[in-house]
């Protein structure tokens, strides 16, 4: 029952988000390099709360091959902008550390670049530390607080 709650609500994801990249809005007030949110990204990021608190209620969920298929499917659509942030962080968990590389190669995207490495700490992936490392001097201090905890666990680790 829960499953199919959360494959309906990552298809209604699926649905709310363009099928082009938007633009991004005009800056927040007082906040000059943090544009508003759209409303599809604030909706996609409400859907990605309520499955992880479906999750959490259902943790064996946790370790559905197809669910968690479907999530990372979902968080590669750019399109989404920042609603993929909570979807980023349902794969949070070191049994799902197979995803890792497929999330360290959207590093580039301003929008999810904390939520990924947050995600692949949780994970406990190693053998990043080149990529991750390279946020260390971010302009954002939780994100290079999150960058120096990765560096500072794994950084003598060596990828396979």
């Amino acid at each position: 029952m829960e499953k199919v709650k959360i494959i309906e609500l990552i298809k209604k994801a699926e649905n709310l988000t363009p099928k082009k990249l938007e633009r991004d809005l005009e800056p927040l007030d007082g906040f000059p390099d943090v544009p508003n949110w759209h409303k599809y990204e604030s909706e996609i990021w409400e859907i990605g709360e309520e499955i992880r608190q479906i999750i959490n209620t259902k943790k064996s969920l946790r370790k559905d091959s197809e669910l968690t298929d479907l999530i990372m499917k979902f968080c590669l659509n750019k399109n989404s902008k920042r609603g993929r942030q909570s979807f980023i962080l349902l794969l949070g968990y070191k049994h799902l550390s197979k995803y890792a590389t497929q999330l360290i190669e959207m590093l580039n995207d301003k929008f999810v670049k904390g939520q990924i490495i947050d995600t692949v700490y949780k994970m406990q992936a190693e053998g990043f530390q080149k990529e991750i490392g390279a946020f260390m001097m971010d302009k954002h201090t939780w994100i290079r607080k999150l960058a120096t905890k990765y560096v500072e666990k794994y950084g003598t680790q060596q990828r396979l």
